[in-house]
């Protein structure tokens, strides 16, 4: 048990290394430099309308299998590929901006994906907090980088297997200090019980989405009070689940950028569950 109990202790305070820079961007305003590269999540229709000048249209279903699934792209070359033809490699500084807690954590799910792929630098923002620099015009081809290695952190995320072996043991949970965040809105939370129904035991404690980011779409550094006041802490591992993983994402996403660093997305999320047991 003594094991069980130190190793996620020493995870958490290796990937709290690792992200670094996102934890201090996120206690400042937003940093953009001439570096930046701004990629916009929206639709392709809202993009064409308006969209923050030089920023490139890359959805976070360009680096996942599908829209319906949520699982990340398998083909990590792919992966790869796809983003050195932006121009990006992980130690590019990148703003993905979006609709903020008006959408459905689509810029979260873009932000979490690169960290999965080794990035460093990753900013969020709602479109809005840009208004003053959209434009119509038409953003430049960007220049394309030869394809680097690619090496994902795969702590990040927690697969169906592992996810069920911690939701059906509470005792476990308790004795390890693993807390499962369920943060789908309230209303989706109660209405749809089949996930509890189908796997008995499973227990999660509900904090939409929203709640973890300011109205800019900026990570919710006083979150951390009401995290605290639930008895969790930067120390303890975090299980985060939503529908498809795309919520949940944004939201590890966020508790990353927070100093909760042993936090992992069930990238399934509810709907792949089934009637598994």
């Amino acid at each position: 048990m003594t094991g069980c109990q130190m190793k996620p202790t020493k995870v958490g305070e290796t990937q709290t290394r690792e992200f670094v820079q996102v934890m201090q961007k996120a206690q400042r305003p937003l940093e953009i430099s001439e570096h930046t590269q701004i990629l916009d999540v929206r639709s392709s229709f809202d993009y064409g309308l308006n969209h923050v000048q030089n920023s490139l249209y890359f959805p976070w279903e360009n680096l996942a299998e599908s829209r319906q699934s949520g699982e990340v792209l398998r083909n990590k070359h792919q992966a790869a590929q796809r983003l050195a033809l932006l121009g990006l490699t992980p130690s590019s500084p990148v703003v993905i901006v979006g609709y903020g807690p008006a959408g459905k954590g689509e810029e979260g799910r873009l932000a979490w994906t690169l960290l999965y792929l080794g990035f460093q630098d990753v900013q969020i923002s709602s479109v809005e907090a840009l208004r003053k620099t959209m434009t119509t015009q038409a953003t430049p081809p960007p220049q394309n980088v030869p394809e680097w290695p690619l090496h994902p952190r795969e702590e990040m995320q927690i697969d169906k297997a592992g996810f069920l072996k911690w939701a059906h043991d509470e005792r476990q949970r308790g004795e390890a200090h693993v807390y499962i965040l369920d943060v789908r809105s309230p209303q989706e939370y109660l209405k749809r019980p089949e996930a509890k129904s189908s796997n008995p035991g499973i227990d999660a404690i509900n904090i939409e989405w929203t709640e973890f980011f300011t109205p800019q779409g900026r990570p919710n550094v006083r979150f951390r009070h009401k995290l605290g006041a639930l008895g969790i802490s930067t120390g303890n591992r975090l299980l985060i689940v939503s529908n498809r993983g795309v919520r949940s994402a944004a939201v590890a996403y966020a508790l990353l950028s927070l100093g909760y660093g042993h936090t992992q997305n069930f990238t399934g999320g509810w709907d792949s569950l089934g009637s598994a047991k």
